[in-house]
């Protein structure tokens, strides 16, 4: 394990011009969408760790009147067993099914050094020739579960932008502090290296004491996009059912309470939904393979 600043190597692969896909937990990951999407890449492509950035250096464990990061330990009998402490975590992925391979971050919002934490991340995906970065961010919004979630985007540059208007997306026009998804295109920007935010409406019922831990459908939503920009073949089967269950539950809810009903129905009348279809859009190198099939299955 080589040392080097303020990263920590424990492998140099070697990667074909990686697309960089970040999630992190924090003040905008709501119905866990940043972790979650993250992990669901780190998990579907068997992502390996390589690289990792000290938590001391960037989170404080403990401050007074929120959320705290404290060190999580499991004990049995006065021994300790498990121990969870906060991570920052580079995952890579290789796929040869497509010309691009992975760079997975999974990290905690830092409390301090945020441009360094932004430009450590970013430099990292230059150095092994990243192609472009992607952040997923949730935030919570009293929109209808019914309906297709709303994303909004902010890019790096016009070029990016443009090409992100086929996806069905808003662009950002707020002005205020920043989210993290915010401050690493920031350093995108800086480096030259193109990136997109993405940042998905989570459903959430305050007056009704509902609160999604998890919104498989508001992360479906960036997934099924990020699948067709990289044109990477992926599986949606757990999320679909995830999705079902989720309605299923909120559906139950509207049958018990009328009043709940009627908030959802006010909901689904103002709302503005921006439907997504997947691409049919292949990759080069999957187009190779389905003529190749093609041929050896009609070779009559």
């Amino acid at each position: 394990m080589n040392d080097r600043d303020n990263l920590i190597y424990d492998s140099k692969p070697a990667l074909r011009k990686p697309y960089v896909i970040c999630g992190l937990n924090g003040s905008f990951n709501g119905g866990n969408v940043s972790v979650d999407g993250v992990n669901y890449f780190i998990n579907q492509f068997d992502g390996v760790k390589f690289a990792e950035m000290p938590a001391s250096r960037y989170h404080i464990y403990q401050i007074p009147g929120v959320e705290t990061l404290r060190p999580v330990f499991k004990m049995q009998d006065g021994l300790i067993v498990e121990s969870q402490l906060p991570v920052n975590q580079f995952h890579y992925a290789v796929n040869p099914g497509s010309e691009h391979d992975l760079i997975l971050f999974h990290g905690e919002e830092p409390s301090l050094n945020w441009e360094e934490y932004a430009d450590t991340i970013v430099n990292l995906a230059c150095e092994f020739g990243a192609e472009r970065l992607y952040m997923m961010c949730g935030i919570l919004d009293m929109t209808p579960y019914t309906r297709e979630p709303l994303i909004s985007c902010t890019c790096t540059d016009a070029k990016v932008k443009q090409e992100m208007d086929n996806y069905h997306v808003t662009f950002s026009n707020r002005e205020g502090p920043a989210s993290y998804g915010q401050m690493l295109i920031y350093a995108c920007k800086k480096k030259g290296l193109e990136g997109v935010n993405f940042t998905v409406r989570v459903p959430c019922y305050p007056d009704f004491n509902v609160f999604l831990g998890e919104s498989p459908k508001s992360l479906k939503a960036i997934l099924v996009r990020l699948k067709d920009l990289m044109h990477y073949d992926m599986n949606f089967e757990k999320l679909d059912s995830m999705i079902k269950e989720m309605e299923g539950k909120l559906n139950f809810v509207r049958q018990q309470n009328p009043d709940f009903n009627t908030f959802i129905e006010e909901l689904e009348k103002k709302y503005t939904e921006m439907p997504y279809r997947e691409s049919l859009d292949i990759s080069p190198s999957d187009a190779v393979r389905l003529a190749e099939e093609f041929l050896k299955n009609n070779e009559g």
